[in-house]
């Protein structure tokens, strides 16, 4: 669900109301940036240098799928276990406070692991599947890759991966899904050309231009 918050309504909420709320509501920003008021926000940080290039940058278009986010989100917050769209990788940055994370390999059976929609809350399913996926008899091949990240650290999501979040007290993120050519390029175009068929066809002419190896694969893809 999407909603408009004051910000002084959320803080209100987080540092007053957190106390009697079992799932509390987290900000997701994706709009940080784009205007006037916030744009000096955007020359705070930059991509760590480590992740490869965005290809989506590429396309001949301004407007592009949501991909920058600012995360706000008190103690027992969090996502729910999802997948990132597009077939896309993630990094996510802690600024302030620390998060829990849970990522599970792409081939594990999402009604196994609890991934179901709506979302069942972070904190709902660390209570009621952790012991679960942790358990000795759990298949080695579905062991999830656990994660205790605190401010300054920097987590790097693999596309597929079925992944939580738990911010453990007041947390303040920055996070970015990006096209990379390196993983299943063709899962990922099928991805976007499904899903976001206007945008597709402007990163398809951006990859005409700028990557002709990338735009000659494509050719022989079929949806």
């Amino acid at each position: 669900m999407n909603c408009i918050v004051v910000a002084d309504t959320f803080l209100l909420f987080a540092l007053k109301i957190i106390d009697t709320s079992d799932s509390p509501l987290a900000v997701y920003d994706a709009e940080f940036g784009d205007d006037e008021a916030t744009a000096v926000l955007l020359d705070e940080y930059s991509v760590p240098p480590c992740f490869s290039q965005d290809l989506f940058e590429l396309a001949l278009s301004k407007k592009r799928p949501p991909y920058k986010w600012i995360l706000i989100g008190p103690a027992r917050s969090g996502t729910g276990l999802h997948i990132d769209p597009l077939w896309t990788n993630a990094w996510v940055t802690v600024l302030q406070g620390s998060k829990r994370w849970m990522l599970f390999p792409k081939e594990t059976p999402p009604v196994e692991i609890g991934m179901q929609e709506p979302q069942i809350p972070s904190v709902i399913w660390f209570r009621d599947y952790y012991d679960k996926v942790t358990a000795k008899d759990w298949p080695i091949e579905w062991k999830p890759v656990e994660v205790l990240q605190q401010a300054g650290e920097t987590v790097f999501v693999p596309n597929g991966w079925p992944h939580l979040v738990l911010n453990l007290q007041l947390t303040v993120a920055v996070t970015h899904n990006y096209a990379s050519e390196f993983g299943p390029f063709k899962r990922m175009w099928k991805e976007v050309m499904t899903e976001e068929q206007e945008f597709g066809q402007a990163w398809l002419d951006g990859l005409k231009n700028s990557r002709r190896d990338l735009w000659d694969a494509v050719q022989s893809y079929s949806l």
